[in-house]
């Protein structure tokens, strides 16, 4: 029985995260096995935990705002625009000082 259960858990290998997940014991998979072996209508709970992962993504991509996250874009981009013209203003300073510099040594 128990090699027969352990071939069950390779074949379905999210039992593992059903059981990593669901504070859910090897022993009480075990013994449902036991008692149903591996009856499609008992193993449904068990095993679609990526179904149920994928829905929730879905429903987490339909419930975005896209207004919310293009001013987020435009408040980022104005930002580095911003950090740009600031970092460019200070290369201006340093190349003029170069130049003043320059005009001394005449």
């Amino acid at each position: 029985m128990k090699e027969k259960f352990k071939e069950f858990v390779k074949n379905n290998p999210n039992l593992v995260d059903y059981v990593k997940n669901n504070n859910k014991s090897w022993q009480d998979l075990f013994e449902i096995y036991a008692l149903y072996g591996e009856d499609k209508d008992i193993w449904k709970n068990y095993l679609n935990t990526n179904k149920t992962g994928i829905d929730d993504l879905v429903k987490m991509i339909q419930n975005v705002n896209l207004d919310s996250v293009k001013n987020t874009v435009d408040s980022l981009q104005k930002a580095i625009g911003i950090l740009k013209s600031i970092s460019n203003k200070g290369n201006e300073e340093i190349y003029e000082k170069k130049e003043t510099y320059k005009d001394l040594d005449d």
